[in-house]
């Protein structure tokens, strides 16, 4: 997930405990700063026009591989796209940007008192 970020000298923190999913969801900001899920779908990290170009043939000249992706995987997936975020790895598993994280979704399922009504909609969309 934080290859890019690291390459570019972005600041990453992380959060292992799990109060920290609850207080991110509440906490946008910090000191300034926007907090963004590096875990999530619509991760915008800035271009210049040679990175941008590349991306755009590295979209065109990957997109048949993509849909024979999504026909495999087919319902474990909601998309299969390429990415920007990554700059070794051949494939990151992201979830869709409303919803929860994967990391929340673990947290809830292990809840033994959880409301099983709410796993339905709110259950991450996996984006490959």
């Amino acid at each position: 997930f934080v290859e890019r970020l690291k390459k570019r000298g972005l600041e990453v923190v992380y959060m292992t405990e799990p109060i920290d999913e609850y207080v991110v969801q509440q906490l946008k900001e910090f000191e300034g700063k926007n907090l963004v899920s590096v875990t999530k779908e619509g991760l915008e990290l800035p271009e210049d026009e040679e990175e941008k170009a590349k991306r755009e043939e590295d979209v065109k000249k990957y997109e048949t591989l993509c849909k024979v992706m999504k026909d495999i995987l087919d319902k474990k997936v909601e998309k299969v796209t390429v990415s920007s975020r990554l700059v070794s790895s051949p494939c990151c598993i992201v979830t869709s940007q409303y919803g929860w994280t994967a990391n929340m979704e673990r947290i809830m399922k292990a809840q033994a008192l959880r409301d099983t009504s709410t796993m339905g909609y709110m259950a991450a969309k996996k984006h490959l």
